[in-house]
């Protein structure tokens, strides 16, 4: 969270620089922000157990494919880092004499 953030609401949550407490770039973005409502909900006592547990399990299955595109962004990544490595190595073995 950043320093000074209105928004802290004791779950990480953090704030962008123009103050907005929910910032969702990335996968992982969504997942811990799926995440923290699903600690929210299962701390509240007011909820029919039922639609409570809907709930989780709707929230439950957002969160694995969140989780899921979380790791297919951090392996396109990986994959692209490596490309642009090899595309460094062929550049220099080709213009070294």
């Amino acid at each position: 969270m950043s320093p000074g953030c209105p928004h802290d609401d004791g779950l990480g949550q953090r704030c962008s620089t123009d103050g907005n407490p929910h910032v969702v770039e990335t996968a992982a973005d969504v997942r811990r922000l799926l995440a923290a409502q699903m600690m929210q909900l299962r701390a509240n006592p007011d909820l029919d157990p039922l639609q409570k547990a809907g709930r989780l399990a709707q929230l439950g299955q957002v969160i694995l494919r969140a989780i899921e595109l979380d790791t297919l962004e951090m392996r396109v990544q990986a994959l692209e880092a490596t490309l642009r490595l090899r595309k460094v190595d062929q550049t220099v073995k080709e213009t070294s004499p």
